[in-house]
């Protein structure tokens, strides 16, 4: 979208948001900082807490939940904007993956999931948790997009949490291990 449309769009003359801006790119790193500092804050909380519980395991839907929760709560208590932030996000995640998780964020997201899959290599631990969280939010951004579009959230936690259990778990002896595709451009 032009800068010309978001000023059409908002009611704003032709040159608002370069003034207030300066540029597109500043425009939506602002409207990323609009929820993207509550919803990092709640999940880093949540991540810190996995990784260091002690006693009670800790189970690949508890990795789901991390991630998914701060969204869910977003979507909910602000309905119409926080389901237009999400669906941002799903879209830059899929163009800019780190300008939606910094590393700190991922750090401690891996750190999380090593507590759950301990003998999973890091490098898969990695590969797993991102594609869960790509995964993860390119369905809460379609929830609401169209008429028929609701979220069963706790059917996609199911889901990716068997993903992740399938994906990084250990095979026992004499279970084939799942075979590895090789990277597609």
């Amino acid at each position: 979208m032009s800068i010309r449309a978001v000023n059409r769009e908002a009611g704003l003359g032709p040159a608002s948001v370069h003034y207030h801006f300066g540029t597109k790119e500043a425009l939506v790193d602002a409207v990323l900082h609009t929820y993207g500092s509550s919803v990092i804050q709640d999940f880093k909380a949540r991540a810190v807490e996995i990784a260091a519980q002690t006693g009670e395991p800790v189970t690949a839907r508890d990795l789901v939940t991390m991630l998914a929760q701060p969204y869910l709560d977003l979507m909910a208590t602000r309905t119409g904007s926080g389901r237009a932030w999400v669906r941002l996000v799903g879209q830059l995640l899929h163009s800019e993956p780190d300008r939606i998780l910094d590393r700190p964020s991922a750090r401690l997201m891996w750190a999380a999931a090593a507590r759950v899959y301990p003998h999973a290599s890091p490098a898969d631990v990695r590969r797993a948790m991102r594609m869960c969280f790509t995964l993860l939010v390119s369905q809460l951004a379609q929830a609401g997009a169209g008429p028929r579009r609701t979220l069963d959230a706790d059917l996609l936690v199911d889901f990716l949490s068997g993903g992740l259990d399938a994906a990084l778990t250990r095979k026992a002896p004499g279970q084939a291990a799942r075979t590895r595709h090789p990277k597609t451009a």
